[in-house]
């Protein structure tokens, strides 16, 4: 990072499309290439949901089941093309999948994980 005088704190978009301030400096002979990158890359508060999104998306196959509450709803359905269709119904969220190629024990698994993102808030 430059050190010195900030001249100026133009406002631009992120890759998110979130506006922040980039800091000019008087002298910075990488001010272009600091731009660019600053333009290319998301704001922290994005890069955090996304981690916090892909966090969700990846809990293990066990932990996704086990994380399912009693008395969910599971229906799986062989499809004429050879492909499994299949709902989760629980605690008033319900979620559908398809899976083509890898078959039933992967739509489980992908139904429990949909359902755990589309939950509704745990009460605290």
């Amino acid at each position: 990072m430059p050190r010195g005088e900030i001249v100026d704190r133009p406002m631009l978009a992120r890759a998110c499309g979130c506006v922040q301030e980039f800091q000019v400096y008087k002298v910075d002979k990488y001010q272009e290439q600091r731009r660019a990158k600053f333009q290319s890359t998301r704001c922290p508060a994005c890069v955090e949901k996304s981690q916090e999104t892909h966090r969700q998306a990846h809990v293990p196959k066990g932990e996704a089941f086990g994380r399912l509450p009693a008395g969910a709803v599971v229906t799986l359905t062989r499809q004429p093309d050879g492909s499994w269709a299949g709902t989760i119904a629980a605690d008033g969220t319900t979620v559908e999948a398809t899976e083509s190629a890898s078959g039933p024990q992967a739509l489980m698994v992908t139904l429990a994980r949909l359902w755990l993102r589309r939950r509704p808030a745990d009460p605290k």
